[in-house]
C-alpha cells in the first residue's frame, strides 16, 4: 500500500496527537481493522476512518483513497464510540 500526506500536516498531527501520519499504516495491519466512510458536507471528497489494534491500543485514521494508495489526514487514539463500533464487529 503507499501511503502519502502532507508534511505540514504531519507536523501538526504529531503536535496535537503525539502521533506521526506515518503511524496510520500501522493501523492497516490489523486484520480486524474496521473502515467507516465519514459524513461531513464540508469535506470536498469521500474520506474515511480506519479503526484498527496497534500494540493492544485502538487507534483511528482518518483518510482518503487514491488510486492504489491512501492519503492520511489524521491519525489518533479511537474515541469512545469507534471503541464500541470496533469490539461489536469483531
Amino acid at each position: 500500500m503507499m501511503v502519502e500526506f502532507d508534511s505540514a500536516k504531519d507536523q501538526a498531527n504529531q503536535a496535537k496527537h503525539g502521533l506521526s501520519l506515518a503511524f496510520g499504516a500501522k493501523i492497516f495491519e490489523d486484520l480486524n481493522i474496521i473502515i467507516l466512510p465519514t459524513i461531513r458536507d464540508a469535506d470536498e471528497e469521500e474520506r474515511y476512518k480506519a479503526v484498527g489494534m496497534v500494540d493492544g491500543k485502538l487507534y483511528t485514521a482518518v483518510h482518503v483513497w487514491r488510486g492504489e494508495g491512501v492519503r492520511f489526514l489524521s491519525v489518533r487514539r479511537s474515541n469512545k464510540g469507534e471503541e464500541k463500533i470496533y469490539h461489536s464487529e469483531g
